[in-house]
């Protein structure tokens, strides 16, 4: 068996992708886990040999990586490898991947029961990054899952210029000559699979942000609009008009709290029914800019318990039974789902779901809800989580 190990400091990671440092360390489960990866002669376990793995653990200062590979394609090489392996990962909290859930483990699992091995890996939480990087694919117009096209998103360009298909017939020429030409080649496949795997955490700060909603409001309205149209104020945007202001929008910056590490093109998503209104996501790497449309005129608060409620036609809006019964029976009819609603006139952002109250609509059978704008909006805690689950759905791709 042949075994490599390398030391990887803060200094080797590229300039673009330092930040994984920072999420590395504020995550235990990266922090403590052991990041690994595995080559093999083929697809299926029963046939094909487990020749290399790799692993990477952090002790507080540097990475270690070590590769151990089997000199030929017999069990007892590949059970040392295993043993080896299992031995580095016995105190981790954690084993992390990419795309280990479908190939790596299902693969590493059938070699233990051959080699007569019998480790309980459910005992380890298995962070596979590529799941996480599968939410990402439309945010970040990636071509492709593969790592490669991960890397290539942020500028990491390897060395290595195989793949692991490619590198078979390289080992089986291997286990006859054992030149070290083609041992340093086998293993530096697997050295820089693992290596990018440090280095590509980067991306997952995307997904900390948008998706988890890992940021902060900037709590200065003045700054805040507007992101579209010639307005400066949300009354001067809408003044004199009863329609739907879609040339005017407020603008929301936001802090991420890790940095991200590229910006992206500008992010549309059209609101569900109303294509001409939309959201738009501007993502720089320290900053965000979120675009609600604001629109004016008049909204419909529907009551939930219409039962309680009567409809007056002539007024066209609903009132408590209690009150109801001081109107004359022919200017009343029995409210209905529809028809059991009050009217508010002012200027309105949509809300992804009933975050902030009251919460109104156009017409009872909109997918869509809006809110009042007000001036103290950056002190309500509510509309944060609104922005933070608008932003989520620009990781989703839709409403």
């Amino acid at each position: 068996m042949v075994t490599r190990t390398y030391t990887i400091t803060e200094k080797d990671f590229p300039s673009a992708c330092t930040d994984a440092i920072e999420l590395i360390q504020n995550e235990p489960l990266l922090r403590s886990g052991v990041f690994f990866d595995i080559e093999t002669t083929g697809f299926s376990p029963a046939s094909c040999a487990l020749y290399l793995m790799g692993c990477c653990t952090f002790d507080g200062r540097h990475w270690q990586l070590t590769q151990w590979m089997a000199e030929d394609e017999s069990l007892e090489e590949q059970r040392m490898v295993l043993e080896h392996f299992l031995k580095a990962i016995e105190n981790a909290p954690a084993i992390i991947s990419y795309n280990g859930t479908t190939f790596d483990l299902p693969f590493i699992e059938k070699k233990c029961m051959q080699a007569g091995l019998s480790p309980d890996f459910s005992r380890w939480n298995h962070v596979d990054l590529y799941k996480e990087v599968r939410s990402l694919k439309t945010l970040l117009s990636l071509e492709n899952l593969k790592q490669k096209t991960v890397e290539r998103f942020l500028g990491i360009y390897r060395e290595d210029t195989y793949s692991g298909g490619a590198l078979i017939p390289i080992y089986k020429a291997y286990v006859k000559t054992h030149t070290s030409a083609m041992e340093d080649l086998l293993l530096l496949h697997n050295f820089e699979d693992i290596k990018d795997m440090l280095f590509i955490l980067p991306v997952l700060a995307y997904r900390r942000v948008l998706y988890d909603g890992d940021v902060s409001l900037c709590r200065d309205p003045k700054s805040q609009f507007p992101a579209t149209g010639d307005a400066h104020s949300p009354g001067a945007a809408v003044a004199g008009t009863q329609k739907p202001c879609t040339g005017c929008s407020l603008s929301v910056t936001l802090t991420p709290k890790l940095a991200l590490p590229a910006a992206l093109p500008e992010k549309v998503i059209p609101l569900p029914g109303k294509p001409e209104l939309a959201l738009k996501l501007c993502v720089r790497p320290g900053q965000l800019r979120l675009d609600l449309p604001l629109i004016q005129g008049e909204m419909k608060y529907f009551y939930d318990n219409f039962k309680d409620y009567y409809y007056l036609p002539q007024e066209d809006y609903a009132i408590h039974k209690s009150i109801a019964a001081y109107v004359d029976k022919d200017c009343r009819k029995k409210a209905t789902a529809k028809t059991c609603y009050t009217k508010k006139t002012g200027v309105f952002l949509p809300q992804p779901e009933k975050i902030i109250s009251p919460a109104f609509k156009r017409q009872y059978e909109d997918k869509v809800l809006w809110f009042e704008y007000r001036q103290t909006l950056w002190d309500d805690p509510d509309f944060l989580s609104a922005i933070q689950r608008f932003l989520r759905l620009f990781v989703q791709g839709s409403f």
